[in-house]
């Protein structure tokens, strides 16, 4: 009788996990959507200079270390708005995780066609955003855009 009720117990708790993860992965992919088409959304609005879109979705706490290595809060890209020209813009090698119910990081890779101050950009970033869900609403909280090197044509010759 009670191996039966720890095999029983066992079950259930293998189930119950079976489950609970289920759930989770739901939650996880609900919420990658979410903040993906959000980001996406951003960078759209900025290509068509719309500040406010974007402000809309940066939490009022929102810093970002640029490629430059300095940290810039929500009044830096207000007041740097007019000096950035984003062109085009290509996500891809996307990792998402989602950490708690209401908290989640996105990092991808972006290939940009922009300008500062009309001085173009570097082309390749990796873009890593960390998110919370505020009053039911992803917002992006903290950004780090870390530049890619570009390879040399001798480096990428060797690596083939």
């Amino acid at each position: 009788m009670k191996m039966t009720n720890v095999l029983l117990a066992g079950s259930f708790l293998l189930l119950s996990s079976a489950i609970g993860c289920g759930v989770r992965s739901r939650d996880e992919a609900a919420s990658q959507k979410q903040v993906s088409d959000t980001l996406h959304q951003m960078y759209e609005a900025e290509k068509r200079k719309d500040l406010n879109f974007v402000l809309s979705h940066l939490s009022d706490d929102f810093a970002e270390v640029a490629g430059d290595g300095n940290v810039y809060d929500r009044s830096d890209i207000q007041a740097g708005w007019a000096d950035v020209a984003l062109n085009d813009y290509k996500l891809s090698d996307c990792i998402f995780k989602l950490m708690t119910r209401d908290a989640a990081y996105m990092s991808c890779v972006m290939e940009v066609h922009a300008t500062y101050r009309g001085q173009p950009l570097p082309p390749r970033f990796r873009v890593t955003t960390v998110w919370t869900r505020q009053k039911g609403a992803w917002l992006i909280r903290f950004e780090q855009g870390t530049i890619i090197p570009e390879q040399k044509k001798d480096n990428a010759a060797k690596q083939s």
